[in-house]
């Protein structure tokens, strides 16, 4: 009986964005959720219904929603066995107004005025194939983008994995306003003339991200705020912006029918080129980013290095170190020792003491630089050791001097790998640790050869900004996972 009134909550729930007519409500775009268990359970089902509908409209524009549910039929309580109630149940998710009636709904949504724009301030315009894409920034202490922030929020239980709401306590009160203007928000829009005004223009929602700041204790700039000679916090009011931080990236929702389009590319690349301007931002973080969002990352920040750091882009192995016949020691500066030679000699394998300054220069998080640099560094070995994204493919026989700055560059990896995973792999043997840190070398290999192949595969851009263009960057809405070790 139980199976029999049970329903898959993904396939039940429905999510659009919808836009007035003169004679009707069009849906704009449709889409079902990745996942449910936040609100349905780790099962992700609902007992209680045959033929269950459960649709979620939003406004294209200013994400009113509203709440609908139908079925075919529905159970009958027995004792304490009774159907699900969806509308209690989402009740603790969805804000007030998504529960008005259909008609208060639409009556709403046709008051908007035709010269409705997203709130916050325009910040970036992205072009390609015709259409047009904006996005609008603005802090999370303002009233309109709070409100647009907690209309649309439930999207990022359904698609981001242990996602959470933003703004509120533990008790689901609104946070203080000081607090709250700690989150930066940012809204992709895509913008195209209005059939139905001549002159005007009309919105549709595309996605968002949030971004949070962390205040750095380090003395702030004194040309930023007047009088500040000493390492004190001033006195009086003074913007908190100027304040040296870190900006973290912390949810990063492209829809599912806007995908495929760059822009989710262009919306990362403006937040890290407005870090990059701000002389106060000291470095950009993301939060718990899973393979996919990493994907965008790596593509985004590569091209970005390459075109604005000649000497990231003219990186190079260092081919003259050699490797001792019988063990090595890669030391922290990459210069390369006999395993039972304590000290270091002669010049690295790279220069990291240039890579770090480079690295604070560009702004990128410590891991994310030291991929970056890897990924690079494997893009310059020979064909004959370069590995390839098809595993099966193979490596045909290779010059020594080929086989030599391989084995650096997996010296280089293999130096970072394990003291990443040191405690993991300190509970092995030692011919068991050696295994275990080779299987993740190969992972990251794969991984690099896959994401080279997208970048060199992808369109390069002719000038030296960071460019906003690259469309193909892999982009699933997803930027919150847990992750385990390196290799993924």
């Amino acid at each position: 009986m139980e199976d029999e009134w049970t329903v898959n909550a993904n396939n039940a729930l429905s999510l659009s964005l919808v836009r007035p007519t003169a004679t009707a409500i069009d849906k704009v775009a449709s889409f079902h959720p990745e996942f449910t268990y936040a609100v349905f359970g780790q099962d992700e089902s609902i007992f209680g219904y045959k033929g269950l509908r459960i649709e979620l409209q939003y406004d294209a524009r200013d994400l009113r929603p509203n709440l609908s549910v139908s079925s075919a039929r529905k159970f009958t309580a027995v004792g304490d066995v009774e159907a699900v109630d969806i509308r209690e149940t989402l009740r603790e998710f969805l804000p007030g107004v998504a529960f008005q009636s259909k008609q208060d709904f639409q009556l709403a949504i046709k008051n908007i005025p035709d010269n409705w724009t997203p709130p916050g301030s325009l910040l970036k315009t992205y072009e390609k194939n015709g259409e047009t894409y904006e996005i609008w920034h603005g802090k999370l202490s303002d009233p309109a983008i709070l409100q647009l922030v907690k209309r649309i929020q439930f999207v990022v239980l359904l698609f981001i994995e242990g996602g959470s709401y933003i703004g509120v306590d533990a008790e689901g009160k609104d946070e203080p306003a000081y607090s709250l203007s700690r989150w930066s928000i940012f809204f992709v829009y895509k913008k195209e003339a209005d059939p139905a005004a001549a002159g005007k223009h009309q919105y549709t929602f595309q996605g968002y991200s949030t971004v949070y700041n962390f205040w750095m204790y380090q003395t702030p700039a004194p040309r930023k705020i007047p009088n500040n000679e000493s390492w004190e916090l001033p006195t009086g009011d003074f913007p908190l912006e100027y304040l040296p931080h870190r900006v973290r990236i912390s949810q990063f929702v492209i829809l599912p029918p806007f995908q495929g389009k760059g822009i989710g590319a262009f919306l990362y690349n403006t937040i890290f080129e407005l870090a990059i301007n701000n002389s106060a931002v000291k470095e950009v973080t993301v939060e718990d980013p899973n393979d996919d969002f990493d994907l965008l990352r790596d593509l985004c920040d590569m091209k970005y290095l390459r075109k604005n750091a000649p000497e990231f882009s003219g990186l190079r192995l260092n081919t003259e170190i050699a490797i001792p016949e019988k063990g090595a020691t890669l030391h922290h500066s990459t210069q390369v020792s006999a395993s039972e030679d304590a000290s270091a000699s002669g010049d690295p394998i790279v220069d990291i003491a240039r890579l770090e300054s480079l690295r604070v220069k560009s702004k990128i998080a410590p891991r994310q630089f030291s991929r970056l640099v890897e990924m690079h560094l494997m893009s310059t070995l020979p064909d004959s050791v370069r590995p390839q994204a098809e595993r099966d493919s193979g490596k045909q026989a290779a010059p020594e001097a080929d086989k030599h700055a391989y084995a650096l560059w997996r010296l280089l990896l293999k130096q970072r790998l394990y003291r990443r995973n040191m405690s993991v792999l300190g509970e092995f043997e030692i011919t068991e640790r050696i295994i275990k840190l080779n299987e993740t070398v190969g992972n990251v290999e794969w991984e690099y050869a896959r994401i080279l192949d997208r970048l060199e595969s992808a369109t390069t851009a002719s000038d030296g900004k960071r460019k906003l263009d690259v469309a193909d960057a892999g982009e699933n809405p997803v930027s919150k996972k847990a992750r385990v070790g390196d290799a993924s």
